[in-house]
């Protein structure tokens, strides 16, 4: 099978199994981490067949493989049995991230795992807005409501799935993360809100009542500051006693703590940041657009985008829509329109196969095929393809376009940008335009055919 001689490959330059301190996968990356990066041969792990890219952050190498990256991840998983856990202090490349990639690092690892629930939850509500819309389906009948309440159930009861993704990041017990998260969503609090009251005292500390159901940035503070708790009283229990005072304190501080200082405050920065991002795009208009619509794609390859996904997530549960989702969504369709470029131009057949494979998976919202495949390796078409996502983007930001689900914006999941003031015709024109201008852009301006030779064998 493919995958097998890919993941023998990858063995053989990754430092054999005994290097992988440990191994994930995206929807389209492996992301190992390993032990020894002195071991890791970069340039031939770029040259392995089935390989697009390959990424390096800190002391992650994130291997580029595209939509069937779970058959190589299981293969992977098979081949190497269950990891040891390695000592961090004597992880040789441990340490040497700087702070904006560490941030970056531990933001993808929040959310990359929760990624599909919400991408799963938001195309059901996009197809029940559809079906609305389209006067198949009544709002008010009872088959609505529980598709409705199926799909915004990941959205209400969010910070119980971030708490268990953070814990794992922050290295704390994952079921006593969840504790807290329930401890800050307990209907007890709801009920009192619900009652009129903004405040209430605990041991004569004012406490504000706020509802977290949906909310990002508290929770997500709240573990970080209860894994220090935990490590910290974790030192000082006697052994015999871990396994009760531990978890006991860990809960009896940082639920507290949560509630008086970090949640408000938190809520707070999460109000100023989602607020920040809808103005940007209200005043900002076409130059907003222009500009992200322009650079997103060169933040996807840096991986600054994953930045972006707890403001995207907090506006979706916040406002119920983002007007970001539109802009990036015509950058990822000029990445489709730059390939479609290259397969119109290239004479060679191997990089045309490549080019039209790498289309159509852009097309449907899977990039990289097309960003590391084809348009970075050939340099032009990538650049080519941000002024198709600044001419997209900047269409998109005009109208003020939104997005109403979480997902992949692609001509694929248009269903995700109807709803009220949505324009969800405007949205698929603005893709059409970056699609368009990105593929003439490219056939225009060109590319050197002879310095991919080596790069698409590989695939």
């Amino acid at each position: 099978m493919a995958q097998d001689k890919i993941v023998v490959e990858i063995l053989e330059n990754i430092g054999g199994k005994e290097n992988i301190k440990e191994v994930a996968h995206c929807m389209t990356r492996l992301r190992i981490k390993v032990c020894d990066s002195s071991q890791v041969n970069q340039e031939k792990l770029k040259k392995i067949k089935g390989v697009l890219g390959l990424v390096l952050k800190g002391e992650q190498y994130q291997i580029v493989i595209g939509p069937n990256v779970s058959q190589v991840y299981n293969t992977l998983n098979e081949v190497i049995g269950i990891i040891p856990e390695k000592d961090s202090k004597k992880t040789i490349s441990e340490g040497k991230q700087n702070s904006i990639a560490k941030i970056l690092d531990t933001i993808a690892g929040i959310f990359n795992p929760i990624v599909p629930a919400l991408a799963g939850a938001g195309l059901i509500k996009a197809i029940l807005a559809l079906l609305v819309a389209s006067k198949f389906l009544s709002a008010d009948s009872e088959t609505y409501i529980i598709l409705n309440t199926i799909s915004d159930g990941v959205f209400s009861f969010l910070p119980f799935m971030l708490a268990y993704s953070a814990a794992k990041i922050f290295k704390m017990n994952t079921y006593v993360a969840v504790a807290i998260a329930g401890a800050m969503l307990h209907p007890n609090f709801i009920n009192l809100i619900q009652q009129g009251l903004t405040k209430i005292s605990f041991i004569g500390i004012p406490m504000s009542l706020i509802q977290y159901n949906g909310s990002v940035f508290p929770i997500v503070l709240t573990i970080w500051f209860a894994s220090y708790i935990e490590k910290g009283v974790d030192k000082i229990t006697p052994k015999a006693l871990k396994i009760i005072l531990v978890p006991a304190l860990t809960i009896l501080f940082a639920a507290p703590i949560a509630l008086i200082i970090i949640g408000p405050i938190a809520q707070m920065l999460g109000n100023y940041i989602a607020g920040g991002a809808s103005i940007l795009f209200e005043r900002g208009g076409i130059f907003a657009g222009l500009i992200y619509g322009g650079i997103y794609s060169f933040m996807v390859v840096t991986g600054l985008h994953h930045g972006m996904v707890p403001v995207l997530v907090d506006g979706i549960t916040r406002y119920g829509f983002n007007y970001i989702s539109p802009v990036s969504g015509s950058s990822n369709m000029a990445q489709a329109g730059s390939a479609f470029g290259v397969w119109l131009k290239a004479k060679d057949k191997d990089l045309k196969a490549v080019a039209a494979t790498a289309t159509i998976s852009a097309l449907t919202g899977v990039t990289e095929p097309a960003i590391y495949g084809v348009n970075l390796r050939l340099k032009k078409p990538f650049l080519c393809a941000a002024i198709g996502g600044a001419a997209g983007g900047g269409f998109a930001a005009y109208f003020q376009c939104k997005a109403f689900a979480m997902g992949g914006p692609s001509f694929l999941t248009l269903p995700m940008f109807i709803g009220e003031g949505g324009h969800v015709g405007l949205v698929a024109i603005a893709f059409t335009i970056a699609f368009i201008v990105s593929a003439i852009a490219t056939y225009i301006v060109g590319f050197e055919e002879e310095v991919t030779a080596d790069s698409h064998a590989n695939l």
